[in-house]
């Protein structure tokens, strides 16, 4: 988002460096994290019931029908024909092609 009013989008590339921050060993492990969370009783990173329920809901068809495997050049993003697989389901910013809000009549 460009800075100010508004909803100004930009496409950018960021680059981080955490050794950078002088943060480096205050930052928790990802489990560490996990854990002290659920201590704390923060449900940010754990989902409920029913999102399981839906995840286990649109992931079926593609355990139950698997694509076959594509081969792709290491260190690129992977094979063009992932696109078709995700396109259903795919989430897009405002600014990309064929994006359309799902939410508005008429869409």
């Amino acid at each position: 988002k460009r800075p100010g009013p508004g909803m100004r989008l930009d496409k950018l590339s960021l680059q981080f460096a955490m050794h950078d921050t002088g943060l480096v060993g205050e930052v928790l492990e990802a489990y560490e994290r996990l854990i002290l969370d659920a201590m704390r009783g923060d449900r940010t990173l754990f989902t409920t019931a029913e999102g399981i329920e839906r995840l286990w809901e649109v992931s079926s068809p593609l355990l139950e029908a698997p694509p076959p495997v594509r081969l792709y050049s290491p260190g690129s993003w992977g094979p063009n024909s992932m696109h078709q697989l995700i396109a259903p389901h795919a989430w897009r910013l405002p600014f990309e092609r064929g994006w359309r809000d799902p939410n508005r009549a008429g869409s």
